[in-house]
C-alpha cells in the first residue's frame, strides 16, 4: 500500500509525462527513496518553486490516499510498474505514467498484437471508413486496438472492433471516471463489457483538458506494437501520436490521402518520411511476421504468412521456424572480420537485436550497427520490427 501511494504521490508531485520525473527516478531508484529523502525540507531537494509548493498540496500522501480511497470506491484499479499487469510494453517507454488508472482488463496483452488507430476528430467520409475497414479487418484477425476514444476516427476505430468481436483499449485524457466525449457513455460500457480496458493516468475526477490529450497520446504508441495515422492536419495531434511511436521505436504507418484534402496532410507527410503506407490490412500485418505461427516442418503444404495469419490469428502463441539441423554454415569471402562475426551469430536462424549481436561476437556495439547496414546493403541482412536483425 505504501509504494502504491509512493507512485501515486510521485505522479501528482511532477505530472503526467514528465522527462523530470524520470531523470530524478534515475537517481532515487523508487519514489518511496526520493520522499524518504526529501522528509519535511523539499526544499533540500532541487525541486522547482511549484514542485515545492505541489509537494505539500497535490503532491502530499494525503492526497495520494484521498485519490486511491476514491478509486476503490468507484471501482477503479491502480497499476503501478512493478506491478505484474502493468504492461510491459509501456514499462519500456522512458516516461511510462507513475500511476495507471484502469477499468476492464489489460491481461494478456503483452502477448497480442496490438495496433494504434490515430486520427482526427473532424474526419471525413473517406476517413471513417477506411478506420473501420482497417480497425474491423484487424480485430477479426485477434489484433487488439488501442485509441483514444475522442469523436471522429477514434471512435469509428473502436466501434469497428466491437463490430468485429474484438477487443480495444481506449486511452482517456481525463479522469477514468469522466466521460468524455458525452455521447461516448455507452461505447465505454461496450468496451468494458466485450473484454477491453479503459485507461487513464489522470486521477479520478480530472477534467479533460486540452492540455492533456498530447501527452496521453504516448500511451496509445507505447501500449501498441504499431501506430496507424488515418487523418490529421500537419501539426494535429495525430501526429504527436506518431512521434511518440518514432521515438519508442514503433512501427508507423499511414493512410494516403488526397493532395487537396487538408486532413490528409498529416499522412502524406508522415509518407514521406517513411512512414508505411496502408491501401489493405496486409500492408501492416507483414510487418508482424514474426509473431505467426509458423508451420512445422515437414507438413505437407506449407502456407505463406499471410495465409497462416487468416487461418490462426497474430495473438496465437507463436515460435519461430527451427533452423534445418546439419548444415554448415558457409561464410561469404568478401566480408571483413567483423561481418563474419556477426553473420556467424545471425547464422543460427534467429531474430536478434543488435545488443544481442555485440554480446554474442564481442564486437563494439557501434561497430555492429555500421557492419549490419552494409551487410543489408549486400543483401545478407534482413531488417525486422523493433530494429532486430536475421539473415
Amino acid at each position: 500500500m505504501e509504494e502504491r501511494l509512493a507512485w501515486i504521490r510521485f505522479q501528482q508531485l511532477f505530472g503526467s509525462g514528465s522527462t523530470r520525473s524520470r531523470k530524478i527516478l534515475d537517481h532515487f531508484g523508487h519514489p518511496s527513496a526520493f520522499f524518504a529523502q526529501a522528509g519535511k525540507r523539499p526544499d533540500r531537494m532541487g525541486l522547482t518553486q511549484g514542485e515545492i509548493e505541489r509537494f505539500a498540496t497535490a503532491g502530499s500522501e494525503e492526497t495520494a490516499q484521498k485519490i486511491l480511497d476514491r478509486c476503490a470506491a468507484i471501482g477503479c484499479s491502480v497499476l503501478i510498474p512493478e506491478d505484474p499487469d502493468y504492461p510491459q510494453r509501456l514499462r519500456e517507454i522512458y516516461n511510462y505514467p507513475a500511476a495507471l488508472y484502469l477499468r476492464g482488463s489489460l491481461a494478456g496483452l503483452d502477448e497480442s498484437l496490438a495496433i494504434g488507430m490515430v486520427g482526427t476528430r473532424n474526419c471525413t467520409d473517406y476517413g471513417r471508413q477506411a478506420a473501420r475497414l482497417i480497425a474491423g479487418e484487424l480485430a477479426e484477425k485477434g489484433v487488439v486496438i488501442v485509441s483514444g476514444m475522442a469523436r471522429g476516427i477514434d471512435t469509428a476505430s473502436h466501434e469497428a472492433t466491437l463490430r468485429a468481436g474484438g477487443r480495444t483499449i481506449a486511452v482517456l485524457g481525463c479522469g477514468i471516471d469522466v466521460v468524455y466525449p458525452p455521447e461516448n457513455a455507452r461505447l465505454e460500457e461496450l468496451i468494458l463489457r466485450h473484454g477491453g480496458a479503459v485507461v487513464s493516468e489522470y486521477p479520478p475526477g480530472t477534467k479533460p483538458f486540452p492540455r492533456h490529450f498530447p501527452i496521453r497520446n504516448r500511451i496509445i504508441s507505447g501500449l501498441s506494437n504499431g501506430i496507424v495515422v488515418v487523418e490529421g492536419t500537419r501539426h494535429s495531434g495525430s501526429l504527436i501520436t506518431a512521434g511518440h511511436a518514432f521515438v519508442q521505436n514503433r512501427e508507423v504507418f499511414a493512410v494516403p490521402g488526397s493532395i487537396f484534402s487538408g486532413v490528409s496532410e498529416g499522412p502524406n507527410y508522415l509518407l514521406r518520411q517513411n512512414a508505411k503506407a496502408v491501401d489493405s490490412v496486409e500492408s501492416i500485418l507483414e510487418e508482424y511476421q514474426f509473431l505467426i505461427q509458423w508451420e512445422v516442418p515437414g507438413e505437407p503444404e506449407e502456407k505463406t504468412p499471410v495465409e497462416e495469419s487468416e487461418q490462426k490469428g497474430y495473438n496465437e502463441k507463436q515460435r519461430l521456424p527451427a533452423e534445418p539441423k546439419g548444415e554448415q554454415l558457409t561464410l561469404p569471402a568478401y566480408l571483413t572480420e567483423n561481418q563474419q562475426k556477426i553473420y556467424t551469430v545471425l547464422g543460427a536462424g534467429e531474430v536478434v537485436t543488435a545488443d544481442f549481436i555485440a554480446a554474442q561476437s564481442g564486437v563494439p556495439l557501434p561497430a555492429v550497427l555500421s557492419a549490419l547496414t552494409q551487410m543489408e546493403i549486400f543483401g545478407l541482412v534482413k531488417i525486422h520490427p523493433g530494429r532486430r536483425f536475421s539473415l
